[in-house]
């Protein structure tokens, strides 16, 4: 049972459109920006997105959704995306998504009415993302990790989520900056009514899991890392299969070296990072494990 009674005040309102043309883009239309997205049978695939002070094209797409939504389900890739801010800054968007059915239950709102049969969907966005006045310069510009974890509720038989809570941080010189944002759908109140206070055989059984308290996604990983010689060595147990990404970067953000890889869950896993040229001193390993992200100074 997750508790909005508190938390689904009108502070702001806005009008989101949805349209489809005849070449079969989805283009989701809302005051300051536009997303567009394809679709294959069974999933919602994002292509790019526009406002007015970036435009995004992803040349690796990335997933967005996979209907019907079962509880359990997962699904997980990587993407790539490029762009233009503010009409003269090039940037450049690698990372990893990963998307999963996690939870069954009810919602109480704001009226303390009790919506049930409801589906949770949980997003991790890892990624790094870097900016340059020259697109040629991208590969050595300054880069900054950001994880971006969303939460989607949806009834059983609509597209779009009816509440969402996005909690984004950005990674920058070993310093954290994180903001928080909640939305939620106003519903026709036909609708509503048909999931209003359902009958306790339509209601799953289901653990307490409250949204004030969301539980920290769990260590999978168990590592240690040590530098000699100029090459960096994680030696590493997995407790899950994971997508995994290391990026060496210096203080001032600049990146040597980035890799990605999956991995089944396993013992005695190695990975060693060539930083051979590199000048010495101390820089910044970070380690990144189904979008939960790690950090660690090396010295070399």
């Amino acid at each position: 049972m997750w508790d909005f009674s508190q938390k689904l005040g009108s502070k702001a309102s806005s009008q989101v459109m949805f349209a489809k043309d005849s070449a079969g883009v989805i283009s989701i239309i809302e005051p300051g920006r536009n997303r567009y997205y394809r679709t294959t049978a069974d999933t919602l695939i994002l292509i790019g997105s526009e406002s007015p002070l970036e435009k995004r094209v992803y040349s690796k797409v990335k997933l967005s959704k996979r209907f019907p939504l079962e509880y359990g389900d997962s699904i997980t890739g990587m993407y790539k995306c490029e762009g233009m801010y503010c009409g003269n800054h090039p940037f450049r968007e690698i990372g990893t998504r990963t998307i999963k059915v996690d939870a069954v239950g009810s919602i109480v709102l704001a009226e303390n009415d009790t919506v049930g049969n409801v589906k949770r969907v949980h997003t991790i966005d890892s990624y790094s993302v870097c900016m340059d006045i020259d697109s040629a310069a991208l590969d050595t510009a300054k880069l900054t990790q950001v994880i971006e974890e969303r939460y989607e509720w949806f009834l059983s038989d609509s597209q779009y989520p009816i509440i969402e809570n996005i909690t984004s941080t950005t990674y920058f010189n070993m310093d954290a900056i994180g903001t928080t944002k909640y939305a939620w759908c106003n519903l026709p109140d036909d609708k509503v009514a048909r999931y209003i206070n359902p009958s306790d055989d339509d209601t799953p059984d289901e653990p307490d899991n409250s949204f004030d308290v969301e539980p920290a996604a769990p260590d999978i990983i168990h590592y240690n890392v040590d530098s000699s010689g100029g090459v960096v060595t994680i030696t590493y147990d997995l407790d899950a299969d994971a997508s995994i990404g290391t990026i060496v970067a210096s203080h001032m953000g600049m990146v040597y070296s980035h890799r990605e890889w999956t991995q089944k869950a396993g013992q005695g896993y190695s990975v060693q990072i060539d930083c051979n040229g590199l000048r010495s001193g101390m820089y910044i390993l970070y380690i990144n494990v189904n979008g939960k992200a790690y950090s660690e100074k090396v010295i070399l």
